[in-house]
């Protein structure tokens, strides 16, 4: 027995059982155990996990389906019928054509018999095209029209020669519509009345030769006188100052103010109007007084007061050169 108060030697302690723990859902499986007495330590150098496979590529979408070709956008037929109209007195082309909706051309387009736009008459018969096109066209709805060209110049063939006297005609060719009646004569109205015209129209093909009427003097060289086109002002002793009006602003004769001139002399083209598309010479005739001064003015013609109405001489021109 020991003494009491002496202490107790009970000896190591007894181990503690742990109960292995069980493998964990979805972990890896434990590597093997090591030999008996080793730690269970990793290996050195553990291979790493392989990587996982590539996914394939996705398929590329289909292509989509190719579209139809853009087209022109589609003609509206026109459903105007074309109608009949008889020209009367004063009518123009330009003039009918925009009381109509339509354009010169479109009605050269319908009626093929007319061959220079310049020369119908009264009481003749015209087929006006329906609105947009010609006869029977059709036009398009989308595409804006194409642009206007302007036509060729071509001389006209002389027909005339020039006469024995001191005078002849400023055409080589008869004008297509008398000087004495439509929307061509001295006096007709202008601008609604409010103006009176303060020539004559000679209609006459674009880029037709116009000759001095007589011996005379260049007192004012081409200048810009109305819708595109140009004017010439000669004076002719004897017979007074003349205004070659309307002729070509892009084809013109060489002139300068002083230069003399020779009757039957080539001094200018025929000009077109670019509005109305239409060619002629507007001749107008001044009393000599008017050398060296403003052809403009005053009035009811809107003219220099020595404005005279050259009917009577383009009468007598007309007489002397075609008979």
């Amino acid at each position: 027995m020991s003494e009491i108060g002496a202490p107790l030697d009970l000896g190591p302690p007894p181990p503690i059982f742990i109960p292995p723990v069980g493998p964990v859902a979805g972990a890896p499986p434990p590597s093997p155990a090591a030999s008996s007495g080793a730690s269970a330590s990793p290996p050195a150098s553990a291979a790493p996990p392989p990587a996982p496979a590539a996914a394939p590529p996705a398929a590329p979408p289909p292509a989509p389906a190719a579209s139809p070709a853009t087209s022109s956008p589609a003609t509206v037929p026109t459903t105007s019928a074309p109608r009949s109209y008889t020209v009367r007195s004063g009518d123009t082309l330009g003039a009918i054509a925009s009381r109509n909706g339509t354009t010169v051309g479109q009605i050269m387009e319908a009626n093929p018999q007319i061959k220079n736009p310049n020369a119908i008459s009264v009481g003749q018969q015209i087929r006006i095209p329906g609105k947009g096109g010609g006869a029977g066209a059709s036009q398009p709805s989308a595409q804006p029209p194409p642009a206007q060209t302007k036509p060729a110049e071509q001389p006209a063939e002389p027909t005339a020669t020039q006469p024995a006297g001191s005078l002849i005609f400023p055409l080589w060719n008869k004008p297509s519509a008398s000087w004495k009646d439509g929307p061509r004569y001295f006096g007709c109205p202008r601008s609604g009345g409010r103006r009176k015209h303060g020539g004559v129209d000679l209609y006459a093909p674009f880029g037709a030769k116009i000759r001095a009427i007589a011996d005379g003097e260049i007192i004012r060289a081409p200048y810009p006188f109305y819708d595109g086109t140009n004017a010439l002002e000669v004076y002719h002793p004897g017979v007074g100052v003349v205004r070659y009006g309307e002729i070509s602003s892009s084809k013109r004769v060489p002139a300068r103010a002083g230069q003399k001139v020779k009757v039957g002399e080539h001094i200018a083209y025929v000009g077109l109007l670019d509005s109305l598309q239409m060619s002629m010479i507007h001749f107008e005739l001044f009393g000599e007084q008017a050398r060296g001064q403003s052809l403009s003015g005053g009035g009811p013609f809107r003219r220099n007061p020595a404005l005279k109405d050259p009917t009577p001489l383009i009468d007598k021109l007309y007489k002397l050169t075609f008979g």
